[in-house]
């Protein structure tokens, strides 16, 4: 008879091989991404890179608007079907988001006569993306079903692939000196790479005869996916607002700053979410047995070893806005520090996954709230302080909005729960934590005004400084122990305790 507790040992080793596999090709994806801005803002005249900006907004929304959580049920659809029936599932929810995407792809007709009004002459722009959607549409689910049938790797590759391959069809032509319409038809070329190397991989994964499948499945399909993807279009819509605001009330030239820096750094919500997805398992098994104690005890932990990184690194980001900026994109988008420092300010609250507590919690329901109240204060806000504070306006109405929904989330889950405010957040080691962040920054902040050196110097100089004198006012101040800092060690060398 086998061991029983093998199997036990291994799995969380390989859960965790996957996530590391994933969160490593996601971290590619996004330098790729950021090397591509990088490289057109240098290359590209700011109202050209503008109007660039304005249509790839406009595409993204709609990829977000067409796939209706389809992508993400894969997961609970494929421990649902016989095996033999996966791939008749798979190609039904790529048919699926094909047809949806023939639908959602009339934004961007409706945006071609729109754009002018606004000052932005797309000319046709459109045009090679409406058939880049339907091309790409279809290929989204395509990782996810490589995770779900153990592949975690292959759905690694695409990603990176996809990425650099996107990344040369926006680089090339436009190194080269060619009109937006060529970077448009580039992009469609990426579609076709795309679209005929996920086949051969789906083919490849999946041979022989496609099984059948129960009937009704669409209708199942889409009954649990687009509650699913309510939400998610609605966090996605909510990324785009200020940026459509700012296209409304600005030239293509100030939306160009503005999308320069109106982001978050991605690396530091990414810790939060990690964190959250080991413990994800956890969650949900204390709250079935109901040990809402330790469950409550797991949380808090997970948010105070999450707060010692992410909120010195967002002072830190803070502090370095105008030379992270200027290092990155050039001089003439020192104006986008301002939406930069803003957006940054939204990170203090990236401690935590909260959406994985009421997950767990069974909570789903409340996420969509949340996001619905996200994008309604985000909306409601926007337009009033653009004509107040002008660009700061929007990036300000984005934070009003992120900090109501952390309020907000935090209030459900202590009322789920039947516990006070204070007991499923440590407001006492966050604010000693934010305290000891914002302390360390004097040193910095004083290098940066009496001290004159190249932009290159000052930035590697100015993040030398912070990290010292955090570590050292996080020892004074007892917020980061010894074992936090060997933790961090292994967790950089890439080892495991």
């Amino acid at each position: 008879m086998p061991n029983e507790d093998t199997p036990k040992q291994k799995e969380p080793e390989n859960l965790a091989n996957k996530a590391g596999i994933m969160v490593v090709s996601r971290a590619i994806t996004i330098v790729v991404q950021l090397s591509s801005m990088v490289i057109l803002t240098r290359i590209l005249r700011k109202e050209t890179f503008g109007l660039l900006t304005f249509v790839l907004i406009a595409y993204a929304t709609v990829l977000t608007i067409s796939q209706l959580g389809l992508p993400d049920s894969i997961f609970y659809f494929f421990e649902r079907v016989p095996k033999t029936s996966r791939k008749s599932l798979a190609l039904l929810m790529g048919k699926t988001l094909f047809l949806i995407g023939l639908g959602s792809s009339l934004i961007l007709l409706i945006l071609t006569f729109i754009a002018p009004r606004w000052g932005y002459s797309v000319n046709g722009l459109f045009i090679p993306l409406i058939f880049l959607a339907l091309l790409e549409l279809p290929t989204i689910p395509l990782p996810n079903i490589m995770i779900a049938i153990e592949r975690a790797k292959t759905a690694a590759w695409l990603n990176i692939v996809f990425g650099i391959t996107q990344f040369l069809a926006l680089v090339i032509p436009a190194s080269l000196g060619q009109p937006l319409m060529v970077i448009m038809i580039s992009l469609l070329g990426y579609g076709a790479v795309r679209f005929v190397l996920s086949n051969l991989v789906f083919f490849k994964s999946f041979k022989g005869k496609r099984g059948p499948l129960a009937k009704g499945m669409m209708k199942e399909l889409l009954r649990y996916s687009v509650p699913l993807g309510f939400s998610q279009i609605l966090w996605g819509l909510n990324r785009q607002i200020d940026k459509f605001i700012v296209a409304a009330f600005f030239p293509a030239a100030i939306l160009a700053e503005y999308a320069i820096g109106a982001w978050e750094l991605p690396v530091i919500p990414t810790i939060a979410y990690s964190v959250a997805a080991v413990m994800m398992p956890k969650f949900v098994s204390f709250h079935l047995k109901g040990d809402h104690a330790e469950l409550l005890s797991l949380w808090l932990k997970a948010i105070k070893k999450v707060s010692i990184i992410v909120l010195p690194l967002t002072i830190l980001f803070l502090i370095i806005a105008e030379e992270f900026i200027v290092v990155l994109f050039s001089e003439k988008y020192i104006a986008a520090a301002l939406p930069f420092r803003i957006y940054t300010l939204i990170l203090i609250q990236r401690v935590a996954a909260y959406s994985s507590m009421h997950r767990a919690l069974g909570n789903t329901k409340i996420i969509s709230y949340a996001a619905i109240y996200l994008v309604a204060i985000n909306l409601g806000l926007s337009i009033p302080l653009v004509l107040l504070m002008g660009i700061a306006g929007p990036p300000t109405a984005t934070l009003i909005a992120n900090m109501f929904t952390w309020w907000y989330s935090l209030k459900k889950m202590a009322s789920t729960l039947g516990v006070s405010l204070s007991e499923v957040f440590p407001f006492g080691f966050y604010g000693k934590t934010m305290l000891t962040s914002v302390v360390a920054s004097v040193p910095a902040l004083l290098f940066k005004a009496s001290v004159t050196a190249s932009i290159h110097i000052k930035l590697i100089a100015l993040i030398i400084l912070y990290l010292l004198a955090y570590a050292v006012f996080s020892n004074i101040f007892g917020v980061v122990k010894r074992e936090d800092w060997a933790y961090l060690g292994r967790g950089l060398r890439l080892k495991s305790s």
